[in-house]
């Protein structure tokens, strides 16, 4: 079993990408976790070229390292800091660009022209912090994109931290560890 655990805050010691961290952590599972402001993954251009050559994106950035990543793993969280009232652009595009995936000819049948779900029935956790708000919008986001790829959403963190650290705040670590411990617990349910 494998987690994959998108870090969407520029900040690798955010408290977005310390949350994401402490799921996969609690998890018990094996785990890696990607800092999306260590890549360059530029936008979809919204050329479907990958509709027509298997799932095969012609934007060659470093989203092009992360495709056999995401289909690999066996549960996705993806973590995004709230930029104004929403999530981040980084995730955004991280999101944009796995569009490709639908179109590898993997998972339960869709239309020529939206693809498959590779990704369908594979848990997932969402976790978005803001300072003081707008991640209502940015948790919907999140699990809007889960439900399009038909994921199992097993728990969502939308936190408002203000400007206190991820260390300071017991109640949000035991927040992170439960969710890790739900999703870890899902992942030997699904293997069985």
């Amino acid at each position: 079993m494998k987690l994959l655990g998108i870090c969407g805050s520029h900040r690798s010691e955010s408290n977005t990408n310390k949350i994401v961290k402490r799921i996969a952590e609690s998890s018990g599972v094996k785990f890696e976790l990607i800092y999306l402001g260590q890549l360059n993954i530029g936008p979809c251009t919204g050329c479907l070229s990958c509709m027509w050559s298997n799932g095969q994106c012609v934007v060659q950035d470093d989203m092009v390292l992360l495709y056999e990543k995401i289909m690999d793993a066996d549960a996705l969280i993806i973590g995004s800091p709230t930029y104004y009232m929403n999530i981040s652009g980084a995730v955004k595009c991280f999101l944009d660009r796995k569009f490709a995936l639908y179109f590898r000819g993997v998972g339960p049948e869709g239309s020529r022209f939206t693809g498959q779900r590779p990704l369908a029935g594979r848990p997932a956790v969402g976790v978005v912090t803001v300072a003081g708000r707008g991640h209502e919008r940015a948790i919907e986001s999140l699990r809007r994109h889960f439900e399009i790829n038909k994921m199992n959403v097993i728990a969502e963190l939308a936190e408002v931290v203000g400007m206190e650290a991820f260390e300071d705040m017991p109640d949000l670590i035991k927040r992170a560890e439960e969710a890790g411990k739900k999703l870890g617990q899902a992942l030997k349910e699904s293997a069985s």
